[in-house]
């Protein structure tokens, strides 16, 4: 599945020290897998990936073969976010 990120995201990860960007980068790249500590969100079509302290929100589209990643914020608020 090929990875898509929005802008939001781009920016964010742009803006993060590079200790915390390379390890998102890699939890992200291994989604491709379905690597990681992964689950659906109640009442959302949207996945949540846990990277602490992080957590990376994603949408799946099987027809298009993307994986969407759509946010990306610590714990706290991250869950205000969606």
């Amino acid at each position: 599945m090929k990875i898509e990120k929005s802008n939001q995201v781009k920016k964010y990860l742009k803006n993060l020290d590079t200790p915390n960007r390379d390890r998102l980068e890699q939890a992200i790249e291994g989604l491709k897998e379905g690597k990681g500590d992964i689950i659906k969100l109640k009442g959302k079509n949207m996945y949540r990936l846990k990277t602490p302290p992080f957590r990376v929100g994603f949408t799946l589209s099987y027809e298009r073969g993307v994986i969407e990643i759509v946010l990306i914020r610590p714990r706290g608020d991250f869950y205000k976010h969606i």
